[in-house]
């Protein structure tokens, strides 16, 4: 029965060599098997062995193609957009590894007996610490703390230097501001928190907007979903999250 069917699907794919119709079967007519939760980007960066911490030369090798039959409805290209195609080359000479800056912080917030602090029930953001390649900074809501926090030292070990500028702001807003505006002005590459992306960000996210800022504009950091877990990220810095 099998080399009667064999045969059938022969005559009817009006194929006569039995390897032909093996490669016609479905697996044989894939490429490649490659993993789904792999992202592209990744992809391409392990077939092409490009690796992070090293220095590329970056060599666009002129005008690839341009694109005549693209219309400029929304969504699309403009008409005619040109595109390059481009070779990255490994400079291995240069052995020193780029030293990024990198912006570690915490927040205490005010919240009701027993409770946990709740950015939508009115609790509000007491204090932001924050440290810049080594260099404490201390915001304080005085709307808050009843009084001036004056500058500090704190070293849990001699090679962890922590010497502390304090901000003692009026209030919410102006603690929120004075954070945004720091971020800013260091342009940090790498973001570390302990459970930034379920309190840390979205209570920031949430009391910015309460107080009319809104933080991906300010800091470019946003809510994004990956894998079925919650994360905040930003097209110009990593976010580490340590929990």
């Amino acid at each position: 029965p099998f080399q009667r069917k064999t045969q059938a699907n022969k005559k009817k794919l009006g194929v006569t060599d039995a390897s032909e119709l093996e490669y016609r079967a479905g697996l044989d007519l894939l490429d490649d098997i490659r993993e789904y939760d792999v992202l592209p980007l990744n992809r391409i960066a392990i077939d092409m062995n490009l690796r992070a911490g090293h220095w590329y030369r970056v060599d666009p090798d002129g005008m690839s193609g341009a694109s005549t039959d693209v219309t400029d409805s929304e969504g699309q290209l403009e008409k005619k957009a040109e595109y390059r195609s481009v070779r990255l080359e490994r400079v291995e000479e240069i052995l020193e590894r780029a030293t990024p800056t990198v912006l570690a912080y915490d927040i205490e917030c005010t919240k009701q007996p027993l409770r946990f602090p709740d950015a939508d029930e009115g609790d509000m953001v007491m204090m932001i610490s924050w440290m810049i390649d080594g260099h404490g900074f201390l915001g304080v809501n005085r709307e808050v703390v009843s009084a001036d926090i004056a500058a500090f030292s704190y070293t849990p070990k001699p090679e962890f230097p922590g010497d502390f500028v304090v901000f003692n702001e009026p209030d919410e807003k102006a603690l929120l501001e004075r954070f945004f505006e720091q971020y800013r002005a260091n342009r940090p590459r790498v973001v570390v928190t302990y459970n930034g992306d379920n309190f840390d960000f979205p209570f920031i996210e949430k009391r910015a907007e309460a107080n009319g800022l809104d933080m991906y504009n300010e800091i470019g950091f946003k809510q994004t979903s990956q894998m079925q877990n919650v994360e905040y990220r930003s097209r110009t810095a990593v976010h580490l999250d340590c929990l």
